[in-house]
């Protein structure tokens, strides 16, 4: 009998915002979500605090589309803290069939 449930990321909603910050240890981030989801966070694997926060961005986009298996386009937004990035989604593709 095939399985009605839902891939984990078919329960996210699109994406809303995406937020970058360098620590010490490496890059943080937090993906903001429409829906029941909420927020989906971590540490961006590979990249070293002292990268530029451009390659930071454009591998956190990257994490953000693998999350929610959507394209997206970003718009980042300059820092108004130091070493703190937002990005406003401007276009989330579609979900891939389920």
């Amino acid at each position: 009998m095939a399985s009605k449930r839902r891939p984990y990321w078919g329960t996210f909603g699109p994406p809303t915002s995406l937020v970058l910050y360098r620590t010490p240890d490496g890059w943080r981030y937090a993906v903001h979500f429409t829906g029941p989801a909420g927020i989906a966070d971590g540490t961006l694997a590979g990249p070293p605090p002292s990268i530029e926060p451009d390659i930071a961005q454009a591998a956190l986009v990257q994490k953000a589309e693998e999350l929610t298996h959507r394209r997206l386009d970003v718009l980042w937004h300059a820092p108004d803290q130091p070493h703190w990035w937002t990005g406003t989604v401007t276009v989330a593709g579609p979900l891939p069939p389920a």
